[in-house]
């Protein structure tokens, strides 16, 4: 005992509460769900916190740590805490909201109690139904990075058909150069051939000339020794 305080005391049995707690414990309306006791024992507290940071963010429209902080230290002040207490202590942060937002944590620590593991079955349905649309999402996301391979896979091999195959001006060319090497070989050909010929006809020719010559200047001789 301190201070006249038990843990785990509600409002009433607390001396910490004065005459003005009392009042406003009298005047302000509680959900009946915060009737039902809640053993924090079975509750996993780690579990909710990220939801309760949410949903004060939600309630208040910022961040807002220190609300956070004092609403966990409260629930982990006792195995058993009021909550109509908490929801005269939150009245001063949230005012006209705190009975709803008093009535959301409550109904989750109540599920939580009441779940295997502390942690409530529609925070579980939740996280599956969150990792199912992660999945769906990352298999249509690789849907459509296949689909882009496959279009840019299907473009190159049309262009490189376009690429080998010559159009129909050149095939005339491949076609009419195709011709024209034989003709310039040919036609190489026969002028070296030409050229050899006149070669050797002009030797043929030089030698019958020399040939001539030597006979007929042999002739004279033989007709002066006749």
């Amino acid at each position: 005992m301190a201070g006249g305080f038990f843990r785990g005391t509600n409002v009433e049995q607390d001396q910490r509460f004065g005459d003005a707690s009392k009042k406003m414990m009298g005047q302000a309306k509680f959900s009946s769900v915060l009737k039902k006791p809640v053993n924090m024992s079975k509750v996993n507290l780690e579990a909710i916190k990220p939801w309760l940071a949410d949903k004060i963010n939600t309630v208040l429209g910022i961040e807002d740590d220190v609300l956070f902080d004092f609403v966990v230290n409260m629930l982990e002040e006792s195995d058993t805490p009021d909550a109509r207490a908490i929801q005269v202590n939150l009245a001063g942060f949230l005012e006209d909201k705190a009975p709803e937002f008093m009535q959301n944590l409550w109904s989750v620590l109540l599920e939580a109690q009441q779940s295997e593991g502390g942690i409530p079955e529609s925070f579980i349905r939740n996280k599956m139904k969150e990792l199912k649309l992660k999945r769906e999402e990352e298999e249509r996301a690789a849907a459509r990075i296949r689909a882009a391979n496959t279009r840019l896979r299907e473009q190159s091999e049309q262009r490189r058909p376009r690429s080998g195959r010559h159009s129909r001006w050149d095939a005339d060319n491949v076609e009419s150069s195709s011709r024209s090497k034989p003709e310039r070989v040919s036609s190489s050909y026969s002028r070296s051939y030409r050229n050899s010929r006149d070669h050797d006809s002009r030797r043929d020719y030089w030698r019958r000339s020399r040939s001539r010559s030597k006979s007929r200047s042999k002739s004279p001789t033989k007709r002066r020794m006749s």
